[in-house]
């Protein structure tokens, strides 16, 4: 069942002790070569003064430098999450407890110096020493998160967070603070990769099945942890995962789950007493490696795939660029002058090629909206009569019930009816829009090349160049996508008026009863069109910021494109009237700039193959 226990060679452990895994390492040299590479070529492009081909090569170094990789620990409140954090990052940096703790989302990223920032809801911001930091994420410190806390952002300066890792300790779900609970939803969507925690004793629940479930929905890569396994003894350990093996494989309908045995109690104390048996009794460095292992290859290599397809096609523009300028230089003015006019005249055909790609996608987000509003309007025909049907059912439930308790139940069904509602539609109409996002960008984007090849067509014709064209594959950032989910369920209703009314017990209860259900059914259809404007600002809100960004990135392409094009010509055309010297320096210029672009080109095919074998 691949439940065997081993251990790490001596050697292979003290570099696991020190260090992050080989597989990061090897990533961190690829990425280092390829920002090399742009830097290089940002260098002959500043030379050239092609300004727009150096703002992309920045853009793409930025995200290169900036990609974050979310590893969001999930799972039922006190299986140790924040430990195994803690011992991920060799220190108590998180505050645990015996009782249920962690209520916010708590973010943890690499920083020379230890800094804690809580973020609050009205965008403040303010630093506390880790001793103050439970007062802000913990029940007991902030309860029901009374201070009114977004999330809080650690930075520490451990290698497990270099290289754009963000690990992500979440509230438990499960436990007796349905906040809690809320706020770990609220956060599947931004996760990369989930480290879902078990434990030994007891093995997993009912309640963590039905979150696994929700889990799945959101990602497509799930790490299973089982911790605390110093809590039992060998046979013990693999009768606890072979349980929850089994049930978590029924609920997923796979049979190749794995579970990841480890102790963070044992790996924290390791790593702070810097003893080396202690760590391989942990078992934190077999995971460690595992973990490595799907950076690299599941999201480290799309990264660096995107980068350097980005850069190859930037490259390729310059290429043009130069070999353009070469042949103008060597066409007679008055021929070169013919062919200027001709090219003008191209271009302008290209102008109204390029308002209209951007009247269509105009077009298509607008259309992307109204399939929002009506997928809004038709869970409104389906849902209002479900939930009043319900109210009916639960009224008659709780007949017997004293007109207070009565009322304090029938609001709990009515809000926890309606928030079940709009989570669940929510993440369906998440994935439907994505889906259609995805679609029309596509569609932008291969009518973006289409326009950029016919300004490289349009130039190459007329100084009979061979086209070497290399066309980059757009793709929607993780910062474009629609991931962020619509933030804390509102109070749904006010009936303390009318509670505290029944409550004197002045009419009877059987009446009293009916007119509570009455004025919440009455309420419902006036609350449901609230929180459905609501929700539709929040998509309406991440679909025109989305396109936004998109159409402007790739409208950058074209004018890189354009500008590299017409300054060559420009060029060509003030060394028609330059002196001989002149034109032989610029000729030899040009002859080593080329130089510096084959160079570049020969390290960047040499970096498709590294990558290609990862």
């Amino acid at each position: 069942m691949g439940f065997v226990l081993w251990a790490l060679s001596e050697q292979n452990l003290a570099g696991l002790f020190c260090r992050r895994d080989v597989v990061l390492d090897r990533y961190k040299k690829i990425r280092q070569e390829l920002m090399g590479c742009i830097e290089r070529l940002v260098g002959v492009s500043s030379s050239r003064d092609n300004a727009k081909i150096v703002e992309n090569l920045r853009e793409i170094g930025e995200k290169l430098s900036g990609n974050r990789f979310h590893l969001v620990v999930l799972g039922q409140f006190k299986r140790g999450k924040s430990t195994f954090i803690n011992s991920l990052l060799g220190d108590k940096v998180l505050p645990t407890a015996v009782v249920p703790l962690t209520s916010i989302v708590t973010l943890l990223k690499y920083g020379d110096k230890e800094n804690i920032e809580i973020l609050f809801n009205d965008g403040k911001r303010t630093s506390v020493p880790r001793g103050e930091l439970a007062d802000y994420v913990t029940e007991r410190g902030n309860p029901a998160n009374e201070k009114k806390v977004k999330y809080v952002e650690v930075s520490y300066p451990s290698d497990y967070l270099k290289d754009g890792v963000f690990i992500v300790d979440t509230p438990g779900v499960g436990s007796t603070f349905e906040n809690n609970t809320e706020m770990t939803y609220n956060y599947l969507p931004k996760v990369d990769a989930a480290l879902f925690m078990l434990a030994v004793d007891p093995p997993i629940s009912q309640s963590e099945i039905a979150f696994l479930k929700d889990v799945k929905e959101h990602v497509a890569k799930i790490f299973f942890v089982q911790n605390k396994i110093d809590y039992m003894d060998k046979n013990e350990q693999q009768e606890s995962m072979l349980f929850s093996k089994e049930v978590i494989e029924t609920t997923l309908g796979s049979d190749s789950i794995q579970i990841h045995p480890l102790s963070a109690k044992l790996a924290l104390a390791a790593k702070q007493e810097k003893d080396k048996n202690l760590l391989r009794q942990s078992r934190l460095p077999e995971f460690d490696r595992v973990l490595g292992d799907f950076l690299l290859k599941e999201k480290g290599k799309t990264v660096l795939r995107s980068a350097l397809n980005g850069t190859r096609k930037l490259l390729s523009d310059e290429e043009f660029a130069i070999e353009l300028e070469r042949q103008a230089i060597a066409t007679p003015l008055e021929i070169l002058e013919q062919k200027i006019q001709l090219f003008q005249e191209k271009m302008e055909v290209v102008k109204g090629d390029r308002e209209d790609n951007a009247y269509y996608f105009e077009g298509e987000i607008k259309r992307l909206i109204d399939l929002l509003d009506r997928d809004l309007e038709k869970l409104k025909r389906i849902e209002i009569p479900r939930l009043m049907k319900e109210l009916e059912v639960s009224g008659e439930k709780y007949q017997h019930k004293s007109v207070s308790q009565y009322i304090e139940l029938m609001e709990a069904e009515l809000h926890q009816g309606v928030v079940r509602t709009f989570d669940g539609w929510i993440v369906q109409e998440e994935e439907r829009l994505n889906k259609e996002y995805a679609r029309i960008s596509k569609r932008f984007s291969e009518r973006t090349n289409e326009i950029i090849d016919a300004i490289v067509n349009a130039s190459a014709e007329l100084f009979d160049l061979n086209l070497e064209r290399f066309t980059a594959e757009e793709v929607i950032s993780s910062d474009s996508q629609l991931y962020y989910m619509v933030g804390d369920p509102p109070k749904f209703f006010d009936l303390e008026g009318a509670f505290e009314f029944f409550s004197r017990k002045i009419l009877p209860r059987g009446f009293s009863q009916s007119v509570a259900l009455k004025d919440l059914q009455k309420k419902l259809p006036e609350k449901i069109d609230k929180n459905s404007g609501r929700v539709r600002w929040d998509f309406m809100d991440r679909i025109k910021k989305s396109f936004l960004k998109f159409r402007w990135e790739l409208n950058l392409k074209i004018d890189a494109t354009e500008e590299g094009i017409k300054k060559a010509i420009d060029k060509a055309m003030v060394l028609k009237k330059a002196s001989a010297v002149e034109v032989e320096k610029a000729t030899t210029l040009i002859a080593a700039q080329y130089r510096q672009l084959e160079l570049i080109k020969e390290e960047l095919e040499a970096l498709d193959g590294t990558i290609l074998k990862l």
